[in-house]
């Protein structure tokens, strides 16, 4: 069986991802394991894949204080007793299992067994992954699904701190170097939101199937992307953001 971790950030495309990778019959897929709240790792472990009903194999959600590392060796990890399960992952943020001893040891765990397999995802232009974030705040609406009849919620344009934006860049920024380097001896895949998930989704899926060792299936995009208007219109100091980051390594993010 090949175990798997879903790494990055958020407003990545990771949920697409995971929910493309849910529809696989020879994956199992689970979303954010270690999510601060509660209520999102109890959905996150038992909302996917539920042609699996619970049994007493199948273990529960992680409950804070509980030690990460076991939880994902006896209750993810484990080979499951269905045949057709050939690999088995889940999604994890960089900031996920940082506050306590007891869950840090989920990245002691994932980094030192080097056969599970990493899919690393980037996006490029973080200032678009911040406004995304925020705008996702404000609404609440985290995802969208493919031809939803819902209209698209409308937020007054957003004034942005500078150096709140900055302090986020250099966040991620760091965590993917992190990434890069604490699994280099991992079976390690990498991709970005705007080339390859924007840009050739199918072909993506194929690749990451081809990395998991299961057969290639029809992949569906099934949501989309929320925020359609540029930037310059959705963020009212755009120009001044611009102006600050000139001659800064994001000043690519603007136009």
């Amino acid at each position: 069986m090949i175990k798997f971790l879903l790494l990055g950030h958020g407003r990545t495309g990771s949920t697409l991802i995971v929910k493309s990778l849910d529809e696989h019959p020879n994956v199992r897929m689970l979303g954010e394991l270690f999510n601060i709240e509660e209520a999102e790792r109890s959905r996150a472990f038992h909302a996917l894949n539920r042609i699996y009903a619970p049994d007493k194999l199948e273990k529960r959600y992680y409950i804070e204080g509980e030690d990460a590392e076991e939880f994902l060796r006896n209750g993810v990890f484990y080979k499951r007793p269905w045949q057709e399960i050939q690999a088995v992952g889940y999604k994890m943020f960089y900031v996920h299992a940082r506050r306590y001893p007891n869950e840090k040891t989920a990245w002691n765990y994932l980094i030192h067994n080097r056969d599970i397999r990493i899919i690393h995802l980037l996006r490029r232009n973080l200032f678009e992954s911040f406004v995304s974030f925020k705008i996702a705040m404000i609404t609440k609406e985290w995802k969208r699904w493919k031809g939803e009849a819902k209209p698209h919620s409308s937020v007054q344009p957003l004034q942005i701190d500078p150096k709140e934006l900055e302090f986020y860049c250099n966040q991620i920024i760091s965590y993917q170097l992190w990434a890069r380097q604490s699994f280099r001896d991992h079976p390690f895949m990498e991709f970005e939101y705007e080339t390859d998930i924007c840009g050739r989704f199918e072909s993506l899926m194929h690749d990451i199937h081809d990395f998991l060792d299961v057969p290639r299936e029809p992949a569906r995009q099934l949501l989309e992307k929320q925020a359609k208007r540029p930037l310059s219109e959705i963020v009212a100091n755009y120009a001044q953001l611009k102006e600050h980051f000139r001659d800064t390594l994001y000043e690519e993010f603007f136009e």
